[in-house]
């Protein structure tokens, strides 16, 4: 009797080992499963992405304004805009800005779909440019008095 209890506790004890391995294939396959199944997306999508840095200031921006044109600003670590990339129903725009995020160079598309470049001093006082009229192109820069002298 005793020999035939023994050879009961064996057997139990081996039908725990099996159903403990068992359980342990279920669980590890469930996680290799539920791995497997992550993908990354093609499209992330959203109505503005920023980049921040360590202080959580953003340092770079992605967006949409009010009117569904997009724009990329590019910040320094105090908040200011340094630079600009933006659109609107003529087309395309470039802003750079100097330490005071005051505007001091612009490229930009106009109505009529020709293009333009335009240079402030540190004040946003223009100072030259480049542009295209109805009869052509013209350079124009701002001497000191404030007169303009255009060479079409």
């Amino acid at each position: 009797m005793q020999n035939e209890i023994t050879e009961l506790r064996n057997q139990v004890r081996t039908l725990k080992r099996i159903v403990y391995g068992f359980g342990c294939l279920l669980v590890a396959g469930i996680v290799v499963g539920a791995t497997s199944l992550q993908t990354v997306p093609d499209v992330i999508q959203a109505k503005k992405f920023e980049v921040v840095n360590d202080e959580g200031k953003p340092v770079a921006g992605l967006y949409s304004d009010a009117d569904g044109n997009g724009g990329l600003h590019i910040f320094n670590k105090d908040g200011k805009v340094f630079a600009g990339l933006t659109t609107d129903a003529n087309g395309g725009m470039l802003h750079i800005a100097n330490k005071n995020g005051k505007t001091i160079a612009s490229i930009w598309t106009g109505a009529d779909g020709n293009g333009g470049l335009k240079i402030n001093d540190k004040d946003e006082n223009s100072i030259g440019g480049i542009g295209k009229l109805s009869k052509g192109g013209i350079l124009f820069v701002v001497r000191t008095d404030g007169s303009v002298v255009t060479f079409p």
